[in-house]
């Protein structure tokens, strides 16, 4: 399994869905009513197990969207490096 190229394509498909629900809503002049919530209740490791998927890892991600969202704003800490030196990297893409 192609971990890299399983995540771009539901990425590119998760993109498509939320913006083909956005721009009906805008078109339907909605938009600044919305409240959309995406949430995952795990994270994955960005490296590929032995079975070629990847495994269950710390952390959850959400994405939150709509009109009256002020955004572009990543909450919680986010690490300065991601090299093995940095003491909170476990391995295979763990934290």
């Amino acid at each position: 399994s192609d971990v890299r190229a399983s995540t771009d394509k539901y990425f590119a498909e998760m993109d498509n869905a939320i913006n083909s629900f956005a721009e009906e809503m805008k078109t339907q002049g909605l938009w600044n009513s919305i409240l959309l919530v995406t949430v995952s209740d795990f994270g994955r490791s960005l490296t590929p197990n032995s079975g070629g998927g990847t495994d269950h890892a710390w952390g959850g991600n959400y994405l939150i969207a709509g009109g009256s969202v002020a955004g572009k704003k990543i909450h919680g800490f986010y690490p300065n490096s991601f090299n093995s030196s940095n003491p909170i990297i476990l391995g295979r893409g763990l934290i």
